[in-house]
Parts: structure tokens; sequence; C-alpha cells
């Protein structure tokens, strides 16, 4: 997904600091509950989307570039940019701090070509 996609469905239509509550514990595997390792997918509490492990467990790689400003989940400003090879990640992981997890937060990192045991991606789906 774009990184207002991402953000549109992490929030799951609510108004939570995470993606389903605003207790971390509910809906994350973050440092201080995760023993620093990834747990099974769907172990938490889900979104208003159905959606779960939007917040913790891994980083989730989304399509944009990295840029400073960011607009907001309803304007959709998709911002590639080909000659920078920085890209956003969403969401947070389990070797993270709680504030790392929180749906608003973005994080740039490496190349679109990196890998590593913290970071994965969502698949998305239109019709």
């Amino acid at each position: 997904p774009t990184e207002a996609e991402w953000e549109y469905a992490a929030r799951g239509g609510e108004n939570y600091k995470y993606a389903g509550s605003n207790s971390v514990g509910d809906v994350a595997w973050y440092s201080d509950n995760s023993a620093l390792k990834t747990h099974k997918v769907c172990t938490k509490k889900e979104n208003g989307y159905g959606l779960c492990d939007m917040n913790g467990n891994v980083w989730e790689w989304v399509w944009d570039s990295w840029q400073r400003e960011y607009g907001s989940s309803i304007t959709d400003p998709v911002y590639v940019d080909k000659s920078s090879p920085e890209r956003v990640f969403r969401g947070g992981c389990w070797g993270n701090r709680a504030g790392f997890t929180q749906v608003s937060f973005r994080f740039k990192w490496g190349i679109a070509c990196d890998r590593n045991r913290y970071l994965g991606f969502r698949f998305l789906r239109t019709n």
C-alpha cells in the first residue's frame, strides 16, 4: 500500500493512538512484551476494520519514498522519487519502544532492497 493507504487501514475508522486501542499492549508486540522476537500473526486485538498487527511485530514497508513532510491519509499524496533509495516504514516492530508503534509514527530506512528480520510488508488487493 501507499503510506496514506497504510495509515487509513491502520486507523480502522477509529481515533486511537494505536491501531484499535489507546493501550499498546492490546494491539502490538513491542519491546516491553515481545521477548525481542516476532510472534504469530493476529494474536492481538483487531482494529475497526478487522485488521491486526498494524502496530508492532514487524515494521511495514510502504510504497512511498521518504520525504520529511507527509500530507495525511485523507489526501493520499503518493510520493515516489526514483532517485532516492530511502523508503518509508510504518507500524514499529518487536524491538521498539511503544512510541515507535503509534499509527502516526513514520520512519525512513535504507534502500528499497533492504531485508531484515524486523521488516515486512502488507499485501493490498484492489477490486
